[in-house]
This record gives C-alpha cells, sequence and structure tokens, in this order.
C-alpha cells in the first residue's frame, strides 16, 4: 500500500515538472514572439491619426492636419535610436523619389541640437517636428522608430514598430497609395 503512495506521490511530482516546463517554454516562446526587436504590426487600423501644432526642428510653427490630401508617413525618432539612424536616410530617399506623398519625421531627442546634427550629417530633407506637445502620447508611441501610414482622408492604415527596410517601407507605401 505504502509503496503505491510513493509511486503516485512520484508520477504527480514529475508530471508536475513536465508541466511547469511546458508552461514555461510556452511563456518563453510568446514573449519572443511579442517583443521581436525586427518588426512589429500593431492593431488599430483605420482609426483616425490625431492632428497636432508643433514646431519645426528650425523652430517654425507647424500645424498637422489632412488639408494637403496627401497619403503621410509619420515617423517618430531619436538621433541616439541606431534603427533610426538606418531609417531616416532611407525615409528621405524616397521622400526624393516620390512627391505624391508627405514623410513628416517626429524627434523625441531632450536636446534638439542633437537632432539638427543628425538632420545635417544625414543630409535629410522631410519635414522634421519637435514632440512639444506629447504627439508620442497621443499617438500611442511604445518605442522608437514607430512609423504611421496615414491614407489622404486621415486614416491609420498601418502603425510599424521596429526597424523599417526601404523594400518594407515602399510595400507599405504602395498599400497607402492604392
Amino acid at each position: 500500500m505504502k509503496t503505491k503512495n510513493i509511486f503516485k506521490l512520484k508520477t504527480a511530482f514529475f508530471s508536475g515538472i513536465i508541466l511547469f516546463f511546458i508552461f514555461l517554454i510556452s511563456v518563453l516562446f510568446f514573449n519572443q514572439i511579442r517583443t521581436n526587436p525586427d518588426i512589429s504590426l500593431i492593431e488599430n487600423p483605420n482609426k483616425i491619426a490625431p492632428t497636432f501644432t508643433t514646431s519645426q526642428i528650425n523652430g517654425e510653427k507647424y500645424v498637422f492636419n489632412f488639408e494637403s490630401k496627401l497619403p503621410t508617413v509619420i515617423t517618430f525618432w531619436a538621433s541616439w535610436c541606431p534603427p533610426c539612424r538606418k531609417e531616416m536616410p532611407i525615409l528621405d530617399e524616397i521622400q526624393k523619389e516620390n512627391d505624391s506623398i508627405r514623410i513628416i519625421g517626429i524627434n523625441i531627442d531632450e536636446d534638439i541640437g542633437d537632432a539638427k546634427e543628425f538632420i545635417s550629417q544625414y543630409n535629410i530633407s522631410f519635414l522634421s517636428l519637435i514632440d512639444e506637445e506629447f504627439i508620442t502620447i497621443k499617438y500611442g508611441v511604445t518605442k522608437i522608430p514607430e512609423t504611421f501610414f496615414i491614407d489622404p482622408e486621415g486614416k491609420i492604415i498601418s502603425r510599424v514598430s521596429g526597424n523599417l527596410t526601404k523594400d518594407k517601407i515602399k510595400l507599405l507605401i504602395d498599400d497607402l497609395v492604392n
């Protein structure tokens, strides 16, 4: 009788350990999917993008709205962000190739001098704004770079958090324009 109880306890113990490891592996797997730093499309498409008023890097005021009726790409960036350093020149190249879209960079650096130096160093020509009015909060930005693809009526078609290659950006712009 005692042997049967010991066997049952051992079986229950080892079954518990196996279930624990299955649970642990599942948690780690799903966490890895969620935290993939490469790229993750964020939900809530077709939400209307918030309008705002802020300053350009050069100090002039800027009002963001949809009167231009142009598809818009907004990227939130910082000069110290390695993926931003890769993505900003790509966005600039795309802007130079295509004047039927509007690309806007919203900088979150604490020191605007760093942003100005970055823009000068990489010869960024598209519109660069300063996040003076908590634009990151209005857009729900959680990490940078975070890029929004907005149709001419102001609907957010895609929202991407993480690195974007030129091919991925062009594909998302094609979806936006077509």
